[in-house]
């Protein structure tokens, strides 16, 4: 299994590397179109099959809890748009944290005994925030505009080097304190180091959206897949793999043409990189949630 994991992350190593190149060799056409296809393909897959994991994680599921959990999953996913739309601002923080501690937990669950507890919960958090952050910070002025159209805050981009640094030396001080108790995490620094480094090297070299979209799709979307696909049949192969894309495409269409009517709706009011991320938030909110309950079964 190690050898199995090795493998599959040295090949997101791979088009990660392929993906600083290409932000060299590419123009920004380009970069945005493969970036849009990326995270509208795979990054939305991973997050637009939530009813089906709920409906396997409870063995008792009935279609009236079915229906149920479609419609608290739509009104939640609805709520979360017109927060976004009404009080931006408060939606905005919300999804950076939320998605912060998502990110982190999907990169380090596999490493930790108890990811309940309140120092996993904190290093998922502040990971995640050190990873986006990077991001953030690397591309400050594309950030800005981003955060003014979304929201009307003009933010520092002193506010933004707070945040990494902050989030870095949390990070690293919960590293260290959890690592005693947690051989797995401890093993893992070197490769981290790495990852990091790498990291660094593509949101310096990139811009927000082809940054962001690398490391959602190849480091985020891509392990969250395997993880789902791993826990409802068992292994992860091609044969499952499109066993779950044919029982996730209704969901993942219904996602795209959501997407779409978002855009119309509010095109005249918002720009669509701001359309784009309070969407990806808003199908990512109800997600958090049940990516957890499928680790805390597994």
């Amino acid at each position: 299994m190690n050898v199995y994991r090795r493998s599959f992350y040295n090949y997101i190593i791979l088009f990660s590397l392929l993906a600083i190149l290409g932000s060299e060799v590419l123009s920004s056409e380009i970069q945005y179109v493969i970036a849009l296809l990326g995270i509208f393909s795979l990054g939305i897959l991973h997050g637009s099959n939530d009813l089906f994991v709920i409906e396997n994680l409870n063995s008792n599921s009935q279609k009236p809890n079915f229906y149920k959990s479609l419609f608290t999953y739509l009104g939640v996913v609805l709520s979360f748009v017109a927060v976004f739309y009404f009080i931006p601002i408060f939606a905005l923080a919300a999804f950076v944290i939320i998605s912060s501690y998502h990110f982190g937990e999907q990169h380090f669950h596999h490493k930790l005994q108890n990811t309940q507890s309140l120092w996993s919960s904190l290093f998922f958090l502040f990971y995640g925030l050190f990873v986006l952050f990077l991001l953030l910070s690397l591309n400050s002025n594309e950030v800005i505009l981003i955060v003014e159209d979304m929201t009307g805050l003009l933010i520092a981009n002193q506010f933004l080097i707070i945040v990494l640094f902050t989030s870095a030396l949390g990070s690293i001080g919960l590293f260290v304190f959890l690592s005693k108790t947690n051989p797995k995490l401890k093993a893992s620094l070197f490769p981290n180091v790495i990852y990091l480094i790498l990291f660094t090297a593509l949101f310096a070299v990139s811009n927000v959206v082809w940054g962001f979209a690398t490391y959602f799709v190849l480091w985020h979307s891509l392990p969250s897949l395997k993880d789902q696909v791993n826990s409802l049949y068992g292994t992860f192969n091609f044969k499952n793999f499109l066993s779950y894309f044919k029982k996730a495409f209704p969901y993942w269409l219904a996602s795209i043409i959501g997407m779409l009517v978002v855009v119309w709706l509010f095109k005249d009011s918002k720009n669509f990189l701001s359309l784009l991320f309070a969407f990806i938030a808003a199908i990512t909110f109800p997600h958090i949630f049940i990516m957890r309950k499928l680790f805390d079964k597994n």
